[in-house]
């Protein structure tokens, strides 16, 4: 059990190895919150790459009075779907 002293003094956000003074304990703290935001940003980019895709699949879908109503043709289309990926552009 913690004693209320040690609760008081404690600094908030700061984790135990860091309030050592440990330069590892900043080292892992700096690495684990670089590869959170890596992992985000690799989601939100699938993420992205999938709705793309998505987009892609129901534009091919739609028929041509749609396509005419847009401001697209069938050619357009055509062009937007023979381009690579983006994941492998």
């Amino acid at each position: 059990m913690n004693n209320c002293i040690d609760t008081i003094d404690r600094p908030y956000g700061i984790g135990p190895v860091e309030r050592a003074g440990s330069t590892i304990g900043r080292v892992i703290d700096r690495t684990v919150t670089v590869s959170a935001k890596g992992a985000t940003t690799m989601v939100l980019t699938l993420l992205d790459w999938q709705r793309q895709a998505r987009e892609r699949a129901e534009l091919a879908g739609l028929p041509q009075e749609i396509l005419k109503d847009v401001g697209l043709t069938r050619a357009d289309v055509e062009a937007e779907l023979s381009r690579k990926p983006v994941w492998l552009r």
